[in-house]
């Protein structure tokens, strides 16, 4: 499991806008849910993804996060996430 493998399974629906909290993307791909919980963290600070219900806790994919998945990064964005460190959030 992968940062990638959850930025795609956000991005890989037929809903424009789908969203989904932590525990949902854990059962879906059949990952511990603590792991998801950690690396949402991280996507997150990395502005890869979004929070969209404080109270019930979905995010979604933004806009940096489509993306980089398409490998359509300025090229200050691309040095942004390569210099982001994770143990910093």
């Amino acid at each position: 499991m992968s940062d990638l493998d959850i930025l795609e399974f956000l991005d890989g629906h037929s809903l424009a806008d789908y969203e989904a909290p932590p525990t949902a993307i854990a059962v879906n791909m059949d990952l511990a849910e603590g792991t998801v919980w950690n690396r949402v963290r991280v996507l997150r600070a990395a502005g890869l993804i979004e929070r969209t219900d404080e109270t019930r806790g979905y995010y979604k994919i933004t806009s940096l996060g489509q993306r980089y998945l398409a490998g359509e990064l300025t090229d200050d964005e691309r040095q942004q996430l390569e210099e982001f460190d994770p143990s910093e959030i």
